[in-house]
């Protein structure tokens, strides 16, 4: 069972990346309308139980647009899915 379960959507747009829905342990969720230009959106979550006092921590991409190209050259301006809650 989890001790703590956070999690926060990145959504990246032609400004970077910007902070979307979060949760955060002992508050809830807050909800954040996605971005209408964004080009690729990624949540990323971290986990800690009873059985491991280290926390795990992992990204994986929610969408994506079909105009690849957009994509691939806003992630070499702004790089990856940022690793923070």
């Amino acid at each position: 069972m989890p001790v703590r379960k956070e999690w926060t959507e990145w959504h990246l747009t032609p400004r970077g990346w910007e902070k979307g829905a979060t949760r955060v342990h002992g508050q809830g969720n807050t909800w954040v309308e996605e971005p209408l230009d964004r080009v690729l959106s990624c949540v990323y979550q971290e986990l800690q139980t009873d059985a491991s006092p280290e926390a795990k921590k992992w990204k994986e991409e929610t969408w994506r647009s079909k105009k690849s190209e957009d994509v691939t050259a806003l992630e070499q301006k702004f790089g990856a899915c940022p690793d923070s809650l």
